[in-house]
């Protein structure tokens, strides 16, 4: 599915006064599910698409048949002149520019390539109304509650979000039903810098989590 604002939905800059915060995208999946009539799913998210994740986790954790991530941490606690900094900036660049500096999130030419192609296709509105709800966040209780099978895919070269991510580790390790991986020569997003690595490490841990269940 393509997020309010992303892809093919209606613009963000149509949608005057509509709710960009983490938990309306969360619901904006559950009722995905509710009109498909799909019970339960294997939630997998990338970045941004975790947070989602760790949203569902916290409104309706029975609709999780696991939680996977990979490319996110659980807490992040920028400063408010930090976020305002960031948006400010975004605001100055084109977006053509924008994705020309998140290629540099990739590892390999054709990851960055398409970091690239999909940054500089993103609505600069969309973008701008979310760095707020993407600087400062907290889920950690939330992990430490929930009882979702869950896995932590981390690839060795995504810096910025290695930097956090040990205390999301922690308060899944403080639980039951969690498996963390390490890919190596892999970055924020891993699928994308090798992505026959990535479909046979999610395979294979999606078999574990399943049998968490059991």
């Amino acid at each position: 599915m393509s997020l309010r604002g992303h892809g093919n939905t209606t613009s963000s800059r149509e949608l005057t006064g509509v709710d960009f915060k983490l938990s309306q995208l969360g619901n904006d999946i559950l009722m995905l599910l509710n009109y498909l009539k799909i019970d339960r799913v294997h939630f997998v998210g990338n970045s941004m698409g975790g947070n989602v994740g760790y949203e569902l986790i916290k409104s309706c954790p029975n609709r999780l048949g696991s939680f996977t991530s990979f490319g996110t941490t659980g807490k992040l606690n920028k400063s408010g002149f930090t976020i305002g900094l960031i948006k400010f900036t975004y605001k100055l660049m084109s977006m053509k520019t924008i994705g020309k500096l998140s290629g540099s999130a990739g590892i390999s030419g054709k990851s960055k390539s398409k970091i690239r192609e999909m940054m500089s296709g993103a609505q600069k509105s969309t973008v701008l109304n979310l760095v707020p709800h993407l600087g400062s966040f907290d889920y950690l209780e939330v992990i430490k509650k929930s009882q979702v099978p869950a896995m932590i895919i981390r690839g060795d070269k995504d810096k910025e979000i290695n930097k956090e991510i040990e205390s999301t580790i922690e308060a899944f390790r403080s639980r039951d039903k969690f498996k963390l991986v390490d890919l190596e020569d892999t970055g924020h997003s891993a699928n994308l810098d090798n992505s026959d690595l990535f479909n046979t490490t999610l395979e294979n841990g999606l078999t574990v989590l399943n049998d968490y269940k059991k």
